[in-house]
């Protein structure tokens, strides 16, 4: 035998089969995951008549299309043992309250986020969701939907997060969500009025009311005003199609009517600029009615309100990048 030979042959053999396993493994690596950073606020379009509306977050939950749930926390900066509790009435407009910030979770697209709210309950009302009147009376809070274990659940449907930041915001509508009903001493937060908007996606409408035009319109609605003489000055937001806008009103607990308003917010008189003034965020890009009206502490969340109407409406576009102004006069 010649083992020059033999040793030759094997050292080749060896080495063919070293190159084999290394092109295996590279077939066989698994690519890493996707994943992506979630960040989650909150804000709120406010209503008349209350000095706080205390909601109790207990967790975010995220379900991905194929059906992988993620679940976080949200507890108190200085006490992690608390749910957090935020008065939505302190952070209105484009003001957010951070609820949760650059959680890592997969990339892709989700099926729903959910919010698990502490129902209020009349035994422990400062631990629970509740709303404070302006005359401190209190009342609990109550989110309509609720799971097995009496949590209120607000559950809003279908998003994507990217590989990059993903900031989000719940924008709860309160003139749509919050309702009084009768024969109970409780308050529903429903989550018809709430929407997740992703702000890298929106833009703000801000602007002003004239003195006169305001002047005009409750002059022309003296027969709805309040006891007291006052009205309820805001505007609403409608997609640019509505032939017949209407108020907030319902047909089942989680829709809203085409008709009925997107977005609402007060007209306020601001001191240090002596005018009216108003401010919706959040709002996607896109062609839209905005409608000026003195009506809106006759509108009912639940129901259509004869005597309520739009006193001024005119069309808007809203540009990707760019906040819009839009001013309302008697000239117009």
């Amino acid at each position: 035998m010649n083992f020059k030979t033999t040793l030759l042959s094997s050292a080749v053999l060896f080495a063919l089969v070293g190159c084999g396993s290394d092109n295996d493994k590279k077939e066989t690596v698994d690519p890493q995951p996707q994943t992506a950073q979630f960040t989650l606020g909150v804000s709120d379009a406010p209503v008349t008549g209350l000095k706080a509306v205390n909601v109790v977050f207990d967790s975010i939950t995220l379900k991905s299309q194929g059906g992988e749930e993620f679940t976080f926390e949200t507890r108190e900066q200085d006490d992690e043992t608390m749910p957090e509790v935020v008065n939505l009435l302190d952070y209105t407009g484009d003001d957010i309250f951070s609820l949760l910030e650059d959680e890592e979770v997969p990339a892709g697209d989700y099926q729903w986020i959910r919010a698990d709210v502490i129902n209020g309950d009349t035994n422990d009302l400062t631990m629970t969701s509740h709303v404070v009147y302006e005359d401190d009376s209190i009342a609990p809070l109550v989110v309509k939907r609720k799971g097995n274990d009496g949590i209120g659940e607000i559950q809003l449907d279908g998003f994507t997060l990217n590989q990059a930041g993903n900031d989000f915001v719940l924008e709860f509508d309160l003139k749509k969500s919050l309702v009084d009903p009768q024969n109970s001493d409780e308050i529903f937060l429903k989550p018809r009025g709430v929407r997740l908007e992703n702000l890298a996606e929106s833009q703000d409408i801000e602007g002003t009311v004239s003195e006169e035009l305001i002047a005009f319109c409750e002059t022309d609605n003296i027969d709805i005003a309040m006891t007291d003489g006052s009205f309820g000055h805001a505007v609403y937001l409608y997609n640019s199609d509505i032939e017949m806008p209407m108020d907030n009103y319902e047909v089942s607990e989680d829709d809203t009517p085409a008709d009925a308003p997107l977005a609402t917010a007060n007209v306020v008189f601001d001191n240090e600029d002596n005018q009216y003034e108003f401010e919706l965020a959040f709002v996607k890009p896109g062609d839209y009615q905005l409608a000026y009206t003195c009506a809106a502490h006759i509108d009912d969340a639940e129901t259509q309100d004869e005597a309520f109407n739009l006193y001024q409406v005119k069309p808007i576009t809203v540009t990707a990048g760019e906040d819009l102004d839009v001013s309302f006069t008697v000239s117009e």
